[in-house]
């Protein structure tokens, strides 16, 4: 996990499951207030691996998605490799998590979810 300008960065190797996600959040929500205090901020999160979890995962990447945005993050950015497994069955449960809280997508490249990230951040 790093930050880039007000970009919070994060590799993440699956499959993904309730301690990883409680980690994650963990150590986003301290580099989050740094973020939050300099304004608005989004995340690029890359997923290697596998792309799958279990519900009670899910549910706290849902709760995590909401306590997020109350903290300035405006929009959030997965990377997901052709080769991650299970990417095409989360793809559309993810959308659904982030669906009227902030924009969300899904790209191959880190470059064009730098792009999109930075194009939401300058409104």
């Amino acid at each position: 996990m790093h930050r880039h300008d007000q970009i919070l960065y994060s590799e993440i190797d699956g499959p993904w499951n309730l301690e990883l996600i409680e980690h994650y959040r963990e150590r986003a929500t301290k580099m989050a207030c740094e973020l939050a205090a300099q304004g608005a901020w989004a995340a690029i999160i890359e997923i290697r691996g596998e792309a799958i979890c279990p519900l009670d995962a899910l549910e706290a990447i849902r709760q995590g998605v909401h306590a997020f945005a109350a903290q300035g993050r405006i929009c959030t950015a997965y990377v997901i490799a052709p080769d991650v497994k299970g990417a095409a069955i989360s793809a559309p449960i993810w959308r659904g998590i982030y669906a009227g809280v902030m924009p969300f997508e899904i790209f191959e490249t880190r470059e064009a979810a730098m792009a999109w990230s930075l194009k939401h951040l300058a409104g």
